[in-house]
């Protein structure tokens, strides 16, 4: 009994011990998930600023001359192939450095993670990328551009999903109007089918009424005296 009781506390323990590992891979995921997303909107929150202060030190370039461009410019960028191959399709990408940073006014972000900016196309370039439901982006502006076709994928749900169900609640009104005009003709073809009814008894109780009255007496059938009561014999008929 003693080794039985023992097996079965072990059968508990292995599945608490699961249960417990369960959880915490779910915590975790939800964890990394949450901290991804955050990465995500900080990212392209700094980028978004990138591209607004280097547009403007672009507008003040093309005014004076000798207000110059911030970065350096590259042809390639031997970090990574993939941005490599973003670079050498135009050269007129610009690589920020530490001091570029500060002086745009973000001097938090990190030289070597790699910002690049295109001024002529108003783009900025993350070395690290950034990964967005599974796919890693580089350009801001292919981030925008899934991001507006998500929300407009999102937004025409929405008003596909607004539409079916006003086309319900009108289908269902005109149900409901065709039931309540139904009733309403219903009501008074009953009411006329009542008044036919009570015609035709009336009709025919005044046809019969006649006949009632102008009914002779049968032979040997007393009548009643008009006036005096008195009941007076029918005379019988002679043979």
């Amino acid at each position: 009994m003693a080794n039985r009781e023992k097996g079965i506390s072990a059968i508990k323990l292995i599945f608490m011990v699961l249960i417990l590992a369960v959880i915490i891979a779910g915590i975790v995921f939800v964890v990394k998930r949450l901290w991804q997303d955050n990465s995500v909107k900080d990212i392209g929150t700094d980028l978004l600023y990138i591209k607004a202060k280097c547009k403007i030190i672009h507008d003040k370039n093309i005014i004076d001359s000798n207000e110059q461009l911030l970065g350096q410019k590259i042809t390639e960028y031997t970090e990574n192939g993939e941005v490599n191959g973003i670079i050498s399709q135009n050269d007129k990408w610009y690589k920020l450095s530490q001091g570029d940073l500060e002086k745009i006014g973000i001097g938090e972000l990190k030289e070597e993670d790699g910002y690049l900016v295109n001024y002529e196309e108003e783009d900025v370039i993350f070395a690290k990328g950034i990964l967005e439901n599974e796919q890693t982006y580089y350009k801001l502006s292919d981030l925008e551009r899934v991001r507006e076709e998500k929300e407009k994928e999102k937004q025409e749900k929405q008003a596909n999903k607004e539409a079916e169900e006003k086309a319900k609640e009108e289908q269902e009104n005109k149900e409901t109007e065709k039931n309540e005009n139904s009733e309403n003709v219903e009501q008074p073809q009953q009411q006329e089918e009542a008044v036919q009814q009570t015609q035709t008894k009336e009709l025919i109780a005044e046809a019969t009424a006649p006949e009632e009255q102008t009914k002779e007496p049968e032979v040997g059938e007393q009548t009643p005296a008009p006036e005096t009561g008195e009941q007076q014999q029918v005379p019988q008929p002679q043979v």
